[in-house]
């Protein structure tokens, strides 16, 4: 008998607390928490593999940028897009980040052979490169490093390997394949979105 009761009695008491619930009055503008604004991603980040895909590395001994590269650049940079890059370097160019980047830079401008140096300084602190062999492309880590770091947005990666693209896809980063026939070759700058 107490459970067919409680069984008759339970949505009508469910029923009063939610009407208690929704009829309470409302707090007053001094106990009301102000709600956190959203996070807004104020400009689009595109991060982009180094070789074959800004520089053309088919000659090493010869390294300039790839046709189109440079004026593909300073385009994002005009249109207050931020550039970084995602790089595959050896663990054993340095202990630290920094002498890795160095030891890169270097490595670059010895064989560089356009008249002025590679622009590093277009992107932004935003270079991403492994602490160990085991971090570097395909495996997820750089990308996950730069979808991080560029939060609150969702950064675009623009590359000519298909299986980095799909590990960036996975993380959750746009991706872009360059070189592919019939379209063009870098992602056009007005497909570029701040989310």
């Amino acid at each position: 008998m107490f459970r067919s009761l409680a069984r008759l009695m339970l949505p009508a008491i469910l029923a009063a607390s939610a009407l208690t619930v929704t009829a309470a009055a409302p707090a007053a503008a001094s106990d009301a928490v102000p709600a956190a604004a959203p996070a807004v991603c104020n400009r689009p980040v595109v991060y982009f593999d180094l070789g074959n895909v800004l520089i053309d590395t088919s000659d090493w001994s010869h390294v300039r940028y790839e046709p189109g590269a440079l004026s593909y650049l300073r385009d994002l940079r005009s249109r207050g897009v931020a550039l970084g890059l995602i790089i595959n370097i050896p663990e054993a160019w340095g202990a630290t980040q920094e002498e890795k980047l160095a030891t890169m830079q270097q490595y670059i401008a010895d064989r560089w052979a356009e008249p002025r140096p590679f622009v590093w300084s277009y992107f932004e602190g935003r270079i991403v490169l492994p602490r160990t062999d085991a971090e570097r492309k395909p495996a997820p880590a750089l990308f996950e490093r730069a979808l991080a770091e560029s939060a609150p947005c969702v950064p675009y990666y623009q590359g000519e390997v298909a299986a980095e693209l799909t590990a960036a896809a996975q993380v959750g980063l746009r991706t872009y394949q360059v070189g592919k026939p019939g379209r063009s070759f870098y992602l056009p700058a007005s497909q570029l979105r701040r989310r």
